[in-house]
């Protein structure tokens, strides 16, 4: 499995057709990627990206993933 860290991404949405899309480069590609996805999928990217330290994306499966945390990481 190729796991490539996310360098930066944006968010975006297309308001006459209300189309939701993701935009993303990983480390070491120049090239912007886009993925359309519903408004649910988007929060969740979104969480994903905002709060936690590093995420990489699986080249192999195509999906995003956070660095392992212990568990009760984050509880007050």
């Amino acid at each position: 499995m190729t796991f490539i860290q996310v360098a930066e991404y944006g968010l975006g949405f297309r308001v006459p057709d209300k189309q939701c899309s993701v935009y993303y480069t990983l480390v070491g590609d120049p090239s912007t990627h886009q993925i359309l996805v519903t408004a649910g999928e988007m929060l969740v990217l979104a969480d994903m990206f905002r709060n936690e330290g590093a995420v990489s994306y699986n080249t192999d499966g195509s999906y995003f993933v956070t660095g392992v945390k212990p568990v009760g990481w984050g509880r007050l």
